[in-house]
């Protein structure tokens, strides 16, 4: 399975669009969204372009939580939000998501999870503890250099780094 990893937008929706059409030609599956939209309006533009489930978690620079989540509960339903940490499994694949790498890397040294993903930074970074990939998929914004997106695969427990 294939599963689109994204994080710190900042109303970046021109970087978004090529993001989302990159993780439509590569027919990713889900998509997880590790925080930072900022205004609701990405949200929006990623419920209503993407058809499969988007996981979110909220990170620092979400202002209008109360707005995002009234976007998710009355027109897209696709948006699964997970507050500030989630915990899913795909094909038997166990992930954590949160935006802040801190937490994530503690999550990723459990043992617990095949992959574990955060935001935040803005910048890249992929490492593994033990068997567990921690992926930080760098941003959609383009503030610390090029924005970039990621896609992960579960058989593999492993990610490509995507410049946008």
């Amino acid at each position: 399975m294939l599963i689109g990893v994204f994080s710190d937008i900042h109303d970046n929706l021109d970087n978004l669009q090529k993001a989302l059409a990159v993780f439509k030609s590569r027919n990713v599956d889900s998509l997880i969204f590790c925080g930072d939209f900022c205004s609701p309006i990405p949200s929006r533009v990623v419920g209503g372009e993407f058809d499969g489930d988007v996981h979110v978690v909220f990170g620092n620079g979400d202002g209008d939580r109360f707005a995002i989540s009234n976007i998710a509960k009355t027109q897209y339903p696709n948006l699964k939000l997970h507050g500030e940490y989630a915990e899913l499994e795909f094909d038997g694949v166990k992930v954590a998501v949160t935006h802040y790498p801190f937490y994530a890397q503690a999550l990723a040294r459990t043992g617990d999870y095949q992959a574990v993903f955060s935001g935040h930074t803005h910048e890249q970074t992929e490492e593994r503890f033990g068997d567990c990939l921690w992926l930080n998929p760098g941003e959609v914004l383009g503030w610390k250099g090029s924005p970039t997106c990621a896609i992960y695969n579960t058989e593999t427990n492993s990610a490509e780094i995507i410049a946008l």
